[in-house]
């Protein structure tokens, strides 16, 4: 398992704060800043689309709870935002995703061939969540064929956290475990 393309959690977490500190001070205090909350939210969303998995994680944060009276609340592109980040190695996102994950996590720890699936992986105690959870974001990423591009695209519209939206995006998980699990075997 490649590992050299992961966004370290510390670095994430910094990139995120960091990112988010403006951001915030910019609602806070748009009168000292030439651009607009909106205008700065495209900007990262501009970064998220080249890959940048900060800048995604960014984007799913702002869309966790909307931001009074400027972008509206939505479960969906928070989810999904965080997802690819978490695909394209970020740790931090990874961390924050690991409960949602965490049934997946038990199927492979719970796989009968998990020792040939540490060794031929080189994953340990350190390093089994971030890479279990990049591969799990990869498998939902591919299932509902989620991409920056689409999300940037997408109706900045209340959609709120149900049940139902959850289990789509655990159906998703469901569907991509065979593979996952055959990637890590083979």
């Amino acid at each position: 398992m490649e590992q050299e393309n992961f966004i370290k959690k510390n670095d994430a977490f910094l990139g995120f704060t960091e990112l988010r500190k403006i951001m915030n001070d910019c609602i806070e205090n748009p009168h000292l800043y030439e651009k607009s909350f909106l205008d700065m939210f495209a900007e990262v969303g501009s970064l998220a689309m080249e890959g940048n998995a900060i800048a995604q994680d960014v984007m799913s944060y702002y869309y966790k709870n909307g931001v009074k009276g400027l972008l509206p609340e939505n479960y969906d592109l928070y989810m999904q935002w965080a997802i690819l980040a978490a695909a394209n190695g970020n740790e931090f996102t990874i961390e924050k995703l690991q409960f949602f994950l965490n049934y997946a996590f038990q199927d492979i720890v719970n796989n009968e061939k998990l020792q040939q699936i540490v060794d031929k992986n080189k994953i340990d105690q350190q390093n089994y969540i971030f890479v279990f959870g990049n591969l799990l974001c990869e498998g939902i990423v591919d299932e509902l064929q989620i991409t920056a591009k689409k999300l940037v695209e997408a109706p900045n519209v209340e959609v709120k956290y149900t049940p139902e939206k959850l289990r789509n995006y655990k159906r998703a998980l469901d569907k991509s475990m065979p593979k996952i699990l055959e990637y890590l075997l083979v």
